[in-house]
C-alpha cells in the first residue's frame, strides 16, 4: 500500500459540504453530488461535514487526525431531506508518527426517536406522568403543548485509531431519508435555522381517518440503511449507537471501547414509512 503514496509532506484539509433544502414544489427537485478522491502522506488534519440539520435526512461529520498515509474517497449525493453516501478509507499509522492517524465518523439522523413526556400533563379525561412514553406524533406533541425529551440520540458514531506502524480501514455505505410529517399543513416544520415551512400533501405522510399512515406521490421516506466495515490492526476503536423508533418501538443502544486489533462489519435497517411511487430515492440508477 505505502508504494501508492506520494510524499507530500504536510497536508490539512478542511472541507464542509452542506444543502439546505427548501419546500419541494415540484417534481424535479434539486439534486446535490459531489466525488472526492485523496491520496495523502503526512501529518493530515481533515474536517468534513455533509447535510445540514434536519433538511438533508441526516448529517455525516468527520475528522482525520495523525501522521501517516491515506487513501479516502466518498461519493455524496444529496436531495432535500434525503442523503445518500458511499465511502472508502484505508490508512497507515507512521511508524514514528506523533500522534496515531485517527478517523472519527459520526452520523446524526434526522428521523425521529421514542420520546418520553418532559412534564406532567392533566387532559379533560387522561393524566400524563412525567417520564410516561409518549406518541412522537401525539397531535399535543406536535403543536408544543405536551413537552417530551428524545430516549436515544438518533446517532451512529465510529471512531478508529491505528498505532505506529499499524493499519486501519473505514467503509461505510449509507441512505437516510425523512421526509414531513403529519399536521405541518398547519403547523409547518421548524428547521435548524429557526425557519418553518408548510408542506402539501404531495410531499408528507399523515394519519387517515382510521389512524393509519398515508403519505403522498412525492414523499421522500423516512428510514435508515447502513452497511459499514471498521478494521485497525492494532489500536483503538470505539463505538456509540443510540437508535430508537417511534413506529415500532425499536430501541437498540451499543457503546464499545477495544484496545489492540478490532474489526468490525455490520448492516442494520430502519424502515419507518416507506417513500412514495413517485419519490427520489438516491438509488443507483438515478445517479447517472
Amino acid at each position: 500500500m505505502c508504494s501508492r503514496f506520494f510524499s507530500i509532506g504536510f497536508v490539512v484539509v478542511v472541507f464542509i459540504l452542506s444543502i439546505l433544502a427548501a419546500p419541494a414544489i415540484a417534481q424535479d427537485m434539486e439534486r446535490f453530488r459531489h466525488d472526492i478522491q485523496y491520496l495523502l502522506d503526512g501529518r493530515i488534519t481533515i474536517d468534513r461535514q455533509v447535510g445540514y440539520p434536519c433538511t438533508t435526512g441526516a448529517v455525516k461529520r468527520q475528522t482525520v487526525r495523525g501522521f501517516g498515509e491515506m487513501t479516502k474517497s466518498e461519493s455524496v449525493r444529496v436531495a432535500p431531506h434525503i442523503m445518500s453516501i458511499v465511502e472508502e478509507a484505508d490508512w497507515r499509522t507512521a511508524d514514528d508518527a506523533l500522534r496515531n492517524l485517527s478517523v472519527v465518523t459520526t452520523i446524526d439522523l434526522c428521523a425521529r426517536a421514542m420520546s418520553t413526556a418532559a412534564s406532567v400533563y392533566e387532559g379533560d379525561d387522561f393524566v400524563i406522568e412525567e417520564g410516561d412514553i409518549i406518541p412522537r406524533y401525539h397531535p399535543l406533541v406536535v403543536d408544543g403543548t405536551i413537552p417530551v425529551r428524545s430516549m436515544t440520540r438518533q446517532i451512529w458514531s465510529t471512531a478508529v485509531s491505528s498505532n505506529p506502524g499499524e493499519i486501519g480501514s473505514y467503509n461505510v455505505d449509507f441512505r437516510a431519508a425523512y421526509g414531513p410529517g403529519p399536521y405541518e399543513e398547519i403547523y409547518g416544520q421548524l428547521d435548524a435555522l429557526g425557519f418553518r415551512h408548510f408542506y402539501e400533501d404531495d410531499f408528507r405522510w399523515w394519519f387517515d381517518d382510521d389512524g393509519k399512515i398515508d403519505r403522498g406521490d412525492y414523499y421522500v421516506g423516512n428510514y435508515f440503511e447502513i452497511d459499514q466495515y471498521a478494521y485497525t490492526s492494532d489500536g483503538e476503536m470505539s463505538r456509540f449507537i443510540s437508535m430508537s423508533s417511534p413506529f415500532t418501538g425499536a430501541y437498540m443502544v451499543e457503546d464499545m471501547r477495544v484496545t489492540g486489533m478490532s474489526e468490525v462489519r455490520e448492516s442494520f435497517t430502519m424502515d419507518n414509512i416507506d417513500p412514495g411511487p413517485k419519490a427520489i430515492t438516491l438509488a443507483w440508477y438515478e445517479l447517472f
